[in-house]
């Protein structure tokens, strides 16, 4: 017969083996917030982040950008239901246009006036509002108040995605202030650094789209937040050379999906394209990934004219006296940016991912 002491040994250390099997298996909590489109770059990190075996996806909250609002909800819902079989992570309706309103019936008088604009996302498009039938699917309230709610239920530990243009968060951040020092990271898809704009010459679409927005959330303290600007997004390449690798894969709806896009490349072997917000979920999933990160002070342009959008990274190195921020314009905050990654490493990782058996 076991003695009182025995006993309460083997509990301790059942208790520790079970709490530390717990901890194995518990993921890095994340929010995606995205402009979701059908099987866009959008979708693809976010499948990347659901397949992830150390990452817990908590939700996904939808803001205007590259589409209006009852577009990505059924494209988020085909996403997690019949790609992924995830219908239990919430979807979350947000922002239905930019914080200071949707621009689209004088973007003409813009174009005009300050040249025309490359991508417009929803713009390019009438705005729609008539809620499809997957919204019956949507998490109940409103994507802010989701992000506010989560941060402050898992205080240190989630880590927020901004995808697309920042209206959400921004929009968390000004209605509760007290959740910025609890959030654990934020990684961003925006930006133009050192480089022209993709939308117009000075501004990246997502920045463009909501510059107030991302100068908001940019100078928020918060404890670490990382940039990946199109100065990388737009020196990665998807060629035939990965749709080979991962069509070759067993059948996964996924995979199958790459299949059907097979035309393309038939009719163009030497297509290119570029992969954008996945590199945000491979440099999070393993860091390793990112061979080049600077820190800069960035800082958006704001002004309504032609450089509405624009990103400015501000060197470090150039404040001579780290205690004086004189060099910098108020309020602007150091951040993470990547400039360059390990292709092998991000391609091995991308294909693996995309290609994972559902569970």
């Amino acid at each position: 017969m076991k003695s009182r002491k025995q006993i309460l040994l083997f509990v301790c250390i059942l208790t520790l083996t079970l709490t530390m099997t717990a901890g194995a298996f518990a993921g890095r909590k994340v929010i995606i917030d995205a402009d979701m489109g059908s099987w866009n770059d959008d979708a693809k990190a976010t499948a990347m982040l659901v397949q992830a075996e150390d990452v817990e996806v908590l939700g996904i909250t939808l803001c205007a950008g590259n589409g209006w609002i009852p577009g990505q909800i059924t494209a988020a819902v085909n996403l997690l239901e019949n790609l992924l079989g995830r219908p239990d992570i919430p979807i979350v309706a947000g922002a239905v246009e930019p914080l200071m309103g949707n621009r689209q019936p004088w973007l003409e008088a813009e174009e005009r006036l300050w040249g025309n604009a490359e991508y417009l996302g929803a713009y390019s498009r009438p705005m729609v509002t008539e809620l499809p039938p997957e919204a019956e699917k949507l998490h109940p309230g409103h994507a802010v108040d989701f992000i506010v709610e989560t941060v402050k239920a898992n205080p240190d530990e989630v880590t927020i995605f901004v995808l697309g243009p920042a209206t959400n968060l921004a929009l968390a951040i000004r209605k509760n202030p007290e959740i910025v020092p609890m959030v654990k990271q934020v990684i961003y898809m925006g930006g133009a650094i050192d480089i022209p704009g993709n939308t117009t010459p000075t501004a990246e679409f997502n920045w463009w789209f909501d510059p107030e927005a991302i100068k908001i959330t940019l100078r928020a303290p918060f404890e670490e937040q990382l940039v990946v600007p199109n100065d990388i997004a737009e020196a990665v390449y998807y060629t035939k050379e990965q749709f080979d690798r991962i069509v070759v894969r067993p059948s996964t709806p996924i995979v199958e999906l790459f299949k059907s896009q097979a035309s393309s490349f038939e009719s163009n072997p030497n297509r290119q394209s570029f992969v954008w917000d996945t590199l945000t979920a491979a440099v999070f999933i393993d860091p390793s990934i990112a061979t080049r990160v600077e820190t800069r002070y960035l800082d958006v342009d704001t002004s309504y004219g032609p450089n509405y959008g624009r990103s400015i990274g501000y060197y470090e190195s150039r404040r001579r006296d780290f205690e004086n921020p004189e060099n910098f314009p108020a309020g602007t905050q150091s951040v993470q940016v990547l400039f360059d990654i390990d292709r092998d490493k991000f391609w091995d990782l991308w294909i693996d991912l995309l290609s994972k058996p559902i569970d």
